[in-house]
Order: C-alpha cells, then structure tokens, then sequence
C-alpha cells in the first residue's frame, strides 16, 4: 500500500495539480512552464510566490534604516523579494528550461 504522501500526490494529480515532486527522494525544482516551486512536498505557485514579494516588501517597509539590526532585515527582505522576481523572469524561465531539457538528457 502506498504511503500517505503518495496517496496524497496521487489525489492531487488526480484533481489537475499535475505530478507533485517526490521531495523525499529529489531534490527541490522549479518548473518553469508553471511556475511552480516544488520543495519539501509543496508546490508554490506563482502566484503564492506573488504573495510572498508583497509580504517582504511589507516588512521592508517597515525597517529602520538607521538602526544597523534593523538595516540589515532589510536588505534580506529585499534579497527574498529580488530573489522571487528573478525567477519570475522570462530569460531566466528560459535558461531554467534549457538546463532541465540537458540534465534530462544526460539522466536518459
């Protein structure tokens, strides 16, 4: 009998979610003809991804810049929000695209 995740992903594939990664056994992807993160047996969607920019540039916002603690949450707030946005990219969609096409080939 399959495990719990298993049966899990196979429900979610049976209700359109598509495969979910095997996170136990692979490592994290992102899939870049959805958009969608696969890690630690959740699949992040782009527009989840959407909701997270807003959140680190909330909290942001909300540093003070002149404290040096506080300065420097900001900037890994804006490191997590520039890092969404690149992956968000269309050019870097593409190249993600075309190194999976290769490693696929060289795992045949």
């Amino acid at each position: 009998m399959a495990d719990r995740s298993d049966l899990i992903n196979q429900l979610a594939a049976s209700m359109g979610a598509g495969d979910f990664a095997q996170t136990k056994y692979e490592e994290s992807r992102y899939d870049p003809e959805t958009g969608t993160l696969y890690c630690k047996g959740m699949a992040i969607s782009g527009s989840v991804a959407e909701k997270a920019i807003k959140h680190f540039e909330v909290l942001e916002k909300k540093c003070d810049l002149d404290d040096p603690n506080s300065r420097q949450m900001a900037m890994i707030y804006r490191c997590a929000s520039e890092s969404i946005k690149m992956m968000q990219n269309p050019r870097v969609m593409e190249a993600i695209r075309k190194e999976a096409e290769n490693n696929t080939l060289f795992n045949d």
